[in-house]
């Protein structure tokens, strides 16, 4: 994995590439071995990328 991202890194992010984030994220984390602080680091990322993506799709809309 590349790096670990963190809620402010995602909070810049469209929901387009949050989306394509967490694709890229869950191929990383079918590659990574089992048990490893790879696959830890990678699955730290996906809950703050779901996280990101559950508050921006559940938020009251106005209009």
């Amino acid at each position: 994995m590349s790096r670990t991202y963190t809620l402010q890194d995602l909070q810049s992010l469209s929901l387009s590439a949050l989306h394509t984030l967490r694709g890229k994220l869950y191929r990383e984390l079918a590659l990574a071995p089992p048990h490893s602080g790879e696959a830890r680091a990678t699955l730290k990322s996906l809950d703050a990328v779901n996280r990101v993506i559950r508050q921006r799709t559940t938020s009251p809309r106005m209009g």
